[in-house]
């Protein structure tokens, strides 16, 4: 069984992220999160992601009319394929679609900074 897993793996081209990977991303985007929203504003607004697998999902939150409740807003989803990171924007129907002004990178850094730049203006909608 676990052959056919490999075999499996191998033909789809399925390529892990590696531990020191993630814990490197991870540390990245606690920081990025701590250095974009102001401590004063963090009662209104919040950035959080979460990681799976080969993907990252960033998402804004903000309070809900209904209390101690947060609306979520997917604001990018960062996903690792052919040894770099591809850039996702949500559409109105939700779905996701690939971001052509951001070019594919193995750099996860790059990828985020080109988010945060957002000079098309497809992530920080007001």
């Amino acid at each position: 069984m676990i052959k056919g897993f490999w075999y499996l793996a191998e033909r789809m081209c399925i390529t892990m992220l590696d531990l020191f990977t993630l814990r490197r991303i991870q540390s990245v985007m606690n920081g990025y999160i701590h250095e974009k929203v102001p401590a004063p504003l963090r009662t209104m607004v919040k950035l959080t992601y979460v990681m799976n697998d080969n993907e990252l999902i960033l998402t804004e939150e903000r309070p809900a009319e209904e209390r101690y409740q947060w609306d979520k807003m997917h604001i990018a989803r960062f996903y690792w394929e052919d040894n770099q990171w591809k850039v996702y924007v949500r559409d109105e129907q939700s779905s996701w679609n690939p971001v052509d002004v951001i070019a594919p990178c193995s750099d996860f850094e790059d990828v985020l900074e080109q988010v945060e730049r957002d000079e098309a203006g497809l992530f920080w909608r007001t």
